[in-house]
């Protein structure tokens, strides 16, 4: 627990040896800086120092003499107090930022992501923000473990998809699957060559649909990987539709 202190204090702007002044003051209730300095580890030439600026910013009181000893009144309200100016910065932040932004162009409805990472946390988002339905088409199994793990988490309420090359891959998923036809491979292809029509080398991987308005379109070209999004409904409505069609067929 007392690093977990340690941690939020810091994040309230403590330094680590103030954090750590504190915190042993607080246990003491009063206290020399010997004893501060022996308790909290804080070096014996650094005490004085980190202990005035304690008191300077109102964090510990000081009762002067030979010793000196230093007490810490109310830990709640110095918290406190903290807690309520961060708050209020962080409101004065987020309005400014918010405002930087009203001259901007609107968002574009198609764009790449082209790092593993990236990718990744777009996967994450996507899944859990869906609302009614998720549609996944998977050309390569290897790339379905990017996406297991939310799938595991998805509300109940929201209606699971999945298309899959070879059933045989998803076995001891527990995942309902449905594997796809040869019409269905086509039209994979055929959809790799709209949204990457400028690389003809491009191999589709996933394709990921979320309430038949966002698209996320999982590829490779020449040993990269590259996830494109694409929020345009009508297109996404009907590559969903397209693929159920040929699945049915």
């Amino acid at each position: 627990m007392f690093e977990k202190v340690l941690e939020t204090l810091k994040k309230l702007g403590f330094t680590e040896y103030e954090a750590r002044a504190y915190i042993s003051l607080v246990g003491f209730g009063m206290a020399t800086a010997r004893e501060i300095h022996e308790h909290s580890g804080v070096p014996q030439g650094r005490i004085y120092s980190v202990l005035r600026s304690l008191s300077d910013k109102n964090f510990i009181e000081v009762q002067d003499g030979n010793p000196s000893y230093y007490y810490a009144e109310n830990p709640n309200a110095i918290l406190g107090r903290l807690k309520s100016e961060i708050n209020e910065s962080i409101d004065k932040s987020s309005e400014y930022l918010s405002n930087l932004h009203l001259d901007s162009r609107p968002p574009s409805m198609l764009w790449a992501i082209h790092s593993e990472w990236g990718i990744k946390n777009r996967i994450k988002t996507l899944i859990q923000n869906a609302d009614k339905e998720i549609f996944i088409a998977v050309h390569d199994y290897s790339f379905f473990g990017w996406i297991l793990p939310e799938i595991k988490k998805v509300k109940k309420k929201v209606n699971v998809e999945i298309y899959a090359k070879n059933k045989a891959d998803f076995t001891g998923t527990n995942l309902r699957v449905s594997e796809f036809s040869d019409k269905m491979n086509s039209l994979e292809r055929e959809i790799a060559a709209i949204v990457n029509k400028d690389l003809p080398t491009h191999h589709a991987k996933l394709v990921l649909i979320i309430d038949e308005s966002t698209g996320f379109f999982i590829g490779e070209t020449q040993g990269k990987i590259t996830g494109t999004v694409i929020q345009i409904p009508q297109f996404v409505y009907m590559i969903k539709t397209m693929m159920k069609m040929l699945e049915n067929d």
